[in-house]
């Protein structure tokens, strides 16, 4: 008879301390997958004509389905601009969102056709 307990418990014990370290490993697996999902922010890309600029600040009118928009993309030391980038010059800005602002990592003037 207690040889069987002995058993019984020893089992137990495995399944007790197997099933925290399985739990352990997946919710260590689980965090980094949320980590590395966050490091990676999309890039998306809008272009239109500058409405106005300042050294923090980008607004640009576009069309969005036959209507006259305007977006504000922050402007930072890490933005790259390439070209000539005044107000009424046509331009890609390629931006992520983060903290509900759209951030601009590079502005592209767009070359007049002649």
């Amino acid at each position: 008879m207690s040889i069987s307990r002995t058993l019984i418990f020893g089992a137990a014990f495995m399944l007790m301390t197997g099933g925290a370290a399985l739990a352990a490993t997946t919710s260590s697996q689980t965090n980094s997958t949320k980590s590395s999902n966050t490091a990676k922010a999309t890039v998306h890309e809008k272009t239109g004509i500058v409405s106005s600029l300042t050294s923090s600040e980008l607004v640009l009118s576009h069309s969005v389905r036959g209507k006259q928009e305007e977006t504000t993309f922050k402007l930072d030391s890490s933005t790259k601009k390439e070209g000539t980038i005044d107000k009424g010059t046509h331009v890609a800005v390629y931006y992520k969102d983060q903290n509900h602002e759209r951030i601009a990592t590079e502005i592209k003037a767009e070359v007049k056709k002649s």
